[in-house]
């Protein structure tokens, strides 16, 4: 049975899920919270996440604090076993996360142009709860169930990249781009998960006009129209009042129409939320 070592005390988000992919890579691992010895380095069969002060990834062993120019952790556990590409185009967190814990937040704000208030304020409660339970642990086996919840994490984080990738090839191949006045709308009719990896299409397209999406909706019979990118030409509230829409949210960003409309007609309500 292989093993897990990562660094004792606070955990933070980068050891946490490069040991969450390594459970649902190895299968059964006992995860051990601990400085490494000179033989768990040494140690193929160990694999030291964050802390160790090696990069060794022949040996498995994955730390990035003694040297400034590598990335966190976790991506450089990612990098070992396939999946960094991917996951540089499939999240938008997943960079900034690396930045996050290399250069720290205020570095990170400034590289995003934003106030370091930002970032704090945006903290997780429940990201702080989780992490907290994992760094009351010196040691984690398959019968924990924070052991359970890190696996699961991992499996279905690894399970999305690859369901974003095959999406993408089929938006491409059946997602249509149709005139709504002087804009453009996305079209999608994929009723499974229908706005899935939408974000990555849209980047493919490069299309500045498409403000709005029309796709079937989530919560009920019909389509939902939503709008890009907060696009200030969009405003489904001008459509509010059509006997053919159930639903418009009070910000005006997302409208549902009722079951049995045609699309030709979610078209065309899509066209009167456009402003002149």
């Amino acid at each position: 049975m292989s093993k897990i070592i990562t660094h004792p005390g606070s955990a933070h988000k980068d050891d946490f899920m490069a040991v969450s992919v390594l459970l649902a890579t190895l299968g059964d691992a006992v995860v051990y919270r601990r400085e490494p010895t000179r033989a768990d380095l040494d140690d193929p069969a160990t694999w030291v996440v964050d802390v160790g002060m090696e990069y060794t990834h022949e040996r498995h062993n994955f730390d990035h604090h003694q040297d400034k120019s590598l990335p966190c952790a976790f991506h450089l556990v990612m990098q070992h076993l396939g999946h960094h590409e991917a996951a540089m185009q499939m999240f938008v967190w997943y960079p900034q996360m690396s930045m996050m814990d290399v250069r720290g937040p205020y570095k990170t704000a400034e590289h995003l142009g934003i106030d370091a208030s930002v970032i704090f304020a945006s903290s997780s409660p429940i990201d702080g709860y989780i992490l907290s339970h994992f760094s009351q642990r010196k040691e984690l086996r398959s019968g924990d169930l924070i052991y359970q919840f890190m696996k699961a994490l991992g499996r279905d984080l690894l399970q999305l990249i690859q369901r974003k990738m095959k999406r993408l090839e089929r938006l491409k191949q059946e997602a249509r781009v149709v005139p709504v006045k002087h804009y453009k709308a996305i079209v999608c009719e994929i009723e499974d998960e229908p706005k899935l990896a939408m974000e990555l299409y849209l980047r493919h397209l490069g299309n500045e006009r498409a403000v709005l999406s029309i796709t079937p909706s989530v919560r009920g019979p019909g389509w939902e129209l939503l709008r890009l990118d907060d696009h200030a030409a969009v405003d489904f509230l001008r459509i509010a009042n059509e006997p053919d829409i159930r639903f418009v949210h009070a910000n005006g960003f997302l409208a549902k129409t009722n079951e049995g409309v045609s699309l030709k007609q979610a078209i065309r309500l899509a066209a009167k939320s456009i402003t002149n």
